[in-house]
């Protein structure tokens, strides 16, 4: 077991308005080897060399793992911040234990270019989906946070279109459903 023991501290942001805490734990171990081993299994949003660091997104969060530290940029209490932590100590150690089975990634994957998506749309803004254009719309898709099954005016070839598109991208996704599912709160569907 690479991963035994933490400590947490919660802070507020420094806007007044803000419910959300922020929060840091404090690892006993170093787990810097680990790191390119998780972005291959967690499909990470960034990585660094200096300092190492992974970042992981899911819904509105970075998490962002380094040598001896965990951050969490929004979580709503303490309740959420134990269960992602768990969640990751899980993770680092049974990664840690698989090492030998995973090519480490010094890389983060490719992302699903914007215009790519925009090229697809109907790029009438609308606003049917929501959103005030089709360009935040496209961000929003690239991102994973949006889907092309809610655009009502896109038509069913350019669906088909972004729908294969997308597909070489759903692996990037994946580890996040799991982490939903962990939690058993939230069920997502990634639809392409």
């Amino acid at each position: 077991m690479l991963l035994k023991r933490y400590r947490k501290e919660f802070c507020r942001p420094p806007h007044p308005e803000v419910l959300h805490l922020r929060c840091v734990a404090y690892l006993d171990e170093n787990i810097s080897d680990v790191l390119p081993y998780l972005n291959t299994v967690l499909k990470g949003h960034q990585y660094n060399t200096n300092p190492l660091s992974l970042t992981l997104k899911f819904n509105d969060k970075l998490i962002t793992l380094y040598s001896q530290e965990i951050g969490i940029n929004i979580v709503k209490d303490e309740d959420e911040a134990d269960k992602i932590l768990e969640w990751l100590k899980q993770e680092i150690n049974d990664t840690w234990k698989r090492r030998g089975e995973i090519k480490p990634s010094f890389e983060v994957p490719q992302k699903p270019g914007i215009l790519n998506i925009l090229k697809l749309l109907p790029k009438t803004n609308c606003q049917e989906c929501g959103q005030p254009a089709c360009m935040v719309f496209a961000v929003l898709i690239a991102e994973g946070e949006e889907s092309p099954d809610n655009c009502p005016q896109l038509d069913m070839q350019n669906k088909i279109t972004l729908q294969e598109y997308l597909k070489q991208f759903i692996n990037r996704q994946l580890p996040y459903t799991a982490i939903l599912n962990f939690f058993n709160r939230i069920e997502i569907t990634i639809s392409l």
